[in-house]
């Protein structure tokens, strides 16, 4: 039995933008919490465990909300170029912070440009990969739920 709620229209749209922004700040903290531990060298499986299960637990199921329902975002479109500066941007962080952290820890200039580098382009061509991906799998979605199960009834009718 649903309980009925002490909000109005108005206090509910405020109390779900309330969790929105709550799920953002949980998910880019524990991000943040990740990389700060693993710039300081406590970076191990042992130490960032509990982090890391609770990320990819929001992540996995924000992107199955997601995908079930046939949303990507509110601003960006589901493309090629978004994709491509998507990925470059996460690379070049990603790329940028490794070089950083490798030369903290070696001390060693031209191998922090080239562990940064090499980074920047596996990160960039993992990224691309996963979001081609993950585009195609939501336009298959998206036109699934557009066409609706009424479709397949009129069709097969159609068709006897």
């Amino acid at each position: 039995m649903k309980k009925k709620s002490n909000l109005d229209e108005m206090q509910e749209k405020k109390l779900l933008k309330i969790e929105h922004n709550a799920c953002w700040i949980a998910f880019w903290g524990l991000f943040a919490a990740i990389y700060i531990q693993i710039a300081l060298g406590n970076g191990g499986i042992e130490h960032l465990g509990g982090e890391l299960v609770v990320m990819l637990i929001q992540s996995v199921y924000i992107y199955a909300g997601c995908m079930k329902n046939g949303i990507w975002d509110r601003k960006l479109n589901p493309n090629f170029t978004t994709n491509l500066i998507i990925s470059l941007i996460t690379g070049l962080g990603l790329g940028i912070f490794w070089a950083l952290v490798s030369y903290h820890r070696y001390h060693a200039l031209a191998g922090s440009l080239a562990a940064g580098i090499f980074i920047f382009l596996s990160t960039t061509g993992a990224v691309l990969l996963l979001l081609s991906l993950t585009t195609a799998a939501y336009k298959r979605r998206k036109k699934k739920l557009e066409d609706g199960p009424d479709d397949d009834e009129n069709e097969m009718e159609k068709s006897s």
